[in-house]
């Protein structure tokens, strides 16, 4: 499959597409939620980045804020011990 966005274009193995959209999907979620928080709570954006897929630590500060928002490790993959790939 052929994938692309604002960002760019990706080929991706058919057997792999929805994997690859669950993690990117995951991303672009967690994205406009850390964008938020630091529009409403100016700060450095350096308290939540860099991060990666799969290796979010709850106890982190990116993790306690999606928390807050509801995103576990029991409903995302985008966090430590809970990647699915």
């Amino acid at each position: 499959a052929i994938v692309g966005d604002q960002d760019g274009v990706v080929v991706v193995p058919a057997k792999a597409v929805d994997k690859v959209y669950s993690i990117a999907h995951g991303r672009e979620v967690i994205e406009g939620l850390v964008k938020a928080e630091l529009e409403a709570n100016p700060g450095p954006p350096g308290k939540f980045y860099p991060f990666m897929s799969g290796k979010i630590k709850v106890d982190s500060p990116l993790g306690k804020l999606l928390a807050t928002k509801g995103i576990t490790p029991a409903n995302s993959n985008q966090f430590e011990g809970s990647a699915d790939w």
